[in-house]
Parts: C-alpha cells; sequence; structure tokens
C-alpha cells in the first residue's frame, strides 16, 4: 500500500482518506491499517488509526489494536486521531451502548487512551450525542473519574470538557467542582480541572475562587 501521498496532508485530509480506504475495502482495511501503524511517519499512523476507527464499531480487531496498541504512540498528532477514532467508535456504536467500553478506556493505564474518551466527547451537547445532551450528570460523574488523574495534559482535557458541558448545565459543573474540592482541599489534579473548567466564568463572578485556583 502506497502512502506516501499522506506525508504533508492536513488532518482533514488525512480523516477524508481513512474513511474513503474503509468506505471501498470494509472490514478488509483492517490489515492494511495495523500495517500502515507500523510506519515510522505520524501522518501515516493516524491514518490507519483514523480507518481503525472507522472500523471499530463493526470489527471489534480495530477496538482492541486501538485500545492496547495505539495509546502508546509518542505523537501528539495521532493521540488527537486517537481521540477521534474513538468518538467514530461511539457514533457508530451509539453512545448510551458504548458506555460499558467508555469506562473501560477510562481505566486504562494508558493516559492517550483515558484523554481518547475526555476529549473526543466534546462538546457533549453535539447533535450526534444527543444522550449526553440528556444526561449531563452522567458525562459529569464520567469525567469524575479522572478527578485525581496524574497526567496533566488528561486534567486539562477533563476540564476543557467540564468547561463545554457549562455551557448548558453550569450549575452541575459547578456542584460538582466544588464537591471534589472539598473532598480533597489540597489536590493538584483537581485545581487544575477547575482551573481550565472555570477560567471564563471567573471573570465574571470572583466568588468562584473558592474552586478556581491558578495554582497548579
Amino acid at each position: 500500500m502506497d502512502t506516501s501521498h499522506l506525508l504533508g496532508l492536513k488532518w482533514s485530509d488525512i480523516r477524508r482518506e481513512a474513511q474513503a480506504y474503509v468506505s471501498e475495502h470494509g472490514v478488509g482495511a483492517f490489515d492494511p491499517a495495523v500495517q500502515c501503524y507500523g510506519d515510522p511517519n505520524w501522518e501515516v499512523r493516524a491514518f490507519a488509526v483514523q480507518m481503525l476507527g472507522s472500523l471499530a464499531g463493526e470489527d471489534g480487531r480495530a477496538l482492541a489494536f486501538l485500545f492496547a496498541t495505539c495509546g502508546s504512540d509518542p505523537a501528539w498528532q495521532v493521540n488527537e486521531a486517537l481521540a477521534m477514532a474513538f468518538d467514530d467508535y461511539c457514533t457508530a456504536t451509539g453512545y448510551e451502548q458504548a458506555l460499558p467500553v467508555m469506562r473501560e478506556w477510562l481505566r486504562s493505564e494508558s493516559p492517550n487512551v483515558r484523554r481518547a474518551v475526555s476529549e473526543g466527547l466534546r462538546p457533549w451537547t453535539a447533535s450526534r450525542r444527543t444522550y449526553f445532551a440528556k444526561h449531563p450528570q452522567e458525562a459529569i460523574d464520567m469525567l469524575g473519574t479522572l478527578k485525581d488523574d496524574p497526567t496533566r495534559y488528561v486534567q486539562e482535557s477533563v476540564g476543557n470538557a467540564l468547561r463545554d458541558i457549562s455551557r448548558k448545565e453550569f450549575g452541575l459543573v459547578l456542584a460538582a467542582l466544588r464537591a471534589w474540592a472539598s473532598e480533597d482541599p489540597a489536590s493538584k489534579p483537581r485545581r487544575t480541572i477547575a482551573k481550565f473548567a472555570l477560567e471564563n466564568a471567573v471573570k465574571e463572578d470572583p466568588l468562584l475562587r473558592d474552586v478556581y485556583t491558578d495554582k497548579g
């Protein structure tokens, strides 16, 4: 499989190439995707991850490969592709039906896999994510499993996801952040999450500083 044309392509072009290949080859794209993932160029690996995401809803091998292998990729671009791929899986499966897999990924030892859940599902209120628009507390509770995550960029992702949810459900998000802060006021991960979740709101309401902090 010649992948030289992928080098230097934009995100959107790589994604379109992957979707077109899967549309043409179906589950037959699995083996080429695995082969491409061994390529040293991030563009080709991102292409492979996007193909696997398109396949994951109908081919369990693709989802398993994403979980077990792609979460250790050193390139941030491929980690972004992993979040998109997981989002594609959840869309194909249905978010309510995908809840058990989401919870499994949230328990992963890989920060990239954990982040794929929180980052890949932003914003929670998008039209194809209506389950979480109707059940925002469930989304908040799932993100809460990462409230003590030791990885900074996972903390930032959780905070950004909560900020997205707060645009329509500010009271629920604030209540969760206050509860987390009350449980462990000294927790740096929880302070970081609150910082990113409330960084805009605190400018309008200084009283929120009991939760928001510039520390961490």
